[in-house]
């Protein structure tokens, strides 16, 4: 197959998506990725601050804001009934596959279910769209999804492999219960590279900084994640009523120094929100309240330093 062809503008997880849909199905073309116009063919930065694509949703808010977020998938209209059918099955029964975190990783797909009307189903943010619920059909989409399938991504998943995994096995027709078999053997490697993007790299991959020239450790990235996630794992157990979470939070992130985590809170631009979204748990407050007096207490400092961290 073909490398990505823009890098600059296609993460290589939506371009690996893409490839492996051309292997499965026959008649496929890519439609397109990248385009300069407004909504998530466009890279974040480049729309209006107005864009439904970045406006309606926090999390679009999140990741890579250089990097489009939606694919279109042209093919035959066997084909076209098909995946529009499975990833509505999946949308309607809100299937875990579509979530990270509590979070969606698609905002709407638009296809065609028998080939006459254009259907299009929106999995968050509704209501901007007039659509009357945060979830539900959008009717009123142009006529050229009866021979292409659009996907658009929530912009914070653009580069998240796991998402564009799940979004794979939906289109290929895999059971929930045989992607649970298989995605559970992945998830521990998975899980730590989200959590980095999520937390202290404003979406990119590990290994690459946002912030400076060249990449970081990443043997050292995921030993400290490792710990991370292994005491968030603990915290969020039904047998840790009785363990402190501030004081879990806090031995978790003492392995970064007050510099590298002010630094990544700021350039990451991570909101509560984004952080209550990313642990869906009863207990996912008391995690919010230590981290955010921990970075309050750091980034303060960092801000009025004599030299103050630039941002890009």
């Amino acid at each position: 197959m073909a490398r990505n062809p823009n890098p600059a503008r296609i993460t290589d997880e939506i371009w690996s998506l893409w490839e492996r849909f051309d292997r499965l199905e026959p008649s496929a073309l890519l439609g397109g990725i990248y385009a300069a116009k407004p909504g998530y063919h466009n890279y974040r930065n480049a729309v209006a601050t107005s864009d439904y694509s970045r406006a309606d949703v926090a999390a679009d808010r999140q990741g890579p804001g250089d990097k489009a977020a939606a694919l279109d998938l042209t093919m035959s209209a066997d084909a076209m009934r098909r995946y529009t059918s499975r990833l509505d099955v999946a949308a309607r029964a809100r299937d875990e596959r579509l979530y990270i975190g509590g979070v969606p990783i698609i905002r709407e797909f638009i296809g065609t279910k028998d080939n006459r009307s254009v259907y299009c189903y929106v999995l968050t943010g509704g209501r901007p769209l007039g659509v009357g619920a945060d979830a539900g059909p959008d009717p009123g989409r142009d006529s050229t999804h009866l021979w292409h399938l659009h996907i658009s991504f929530i912009r914070r998943f653009v580069a998240t492999s796991d998402a564009m995994d799940r979004i794979y096995s939906i289109l290929a027709g895999e059971s929930l219960a045989t992607w649970r078999s298989h995605s559970s053997e992945e998830g521990d490697m998975a899980a730590a590279e989200d959590l980095w993007r999520l937390l202290f790299n404003g979406g990119y991959p590990p290994g690459v900084s946002p912030t400076h020239n060249g990449g970081v450790d990443r043997a050292e990235i995921f030993r400290r994640l490792q710990a991370i996630q292994r005491d968030l794992t603990v915290l969020l157990s039904s047998n840790a009523q009785m363990v402190d979470s501030a004081q879990i939070v806090k031995s978790t992130l003492s392995g970064l120094s007050a510099e590298q985590l002010s630094e990544a809170i700021r350039d990451a631009d991570i909101s509560p929100q984004a952080l209550a979204d990313a642990i869906p748990d009863a207990t996912a407050q008391q995690v919010l309240d230590a981290l955010a007096a921990r970075v309050a207490a750091l980034t303060a400092p960092a801000a009025n330093a004599e030299h103050p961290i630039d941002r890009p």
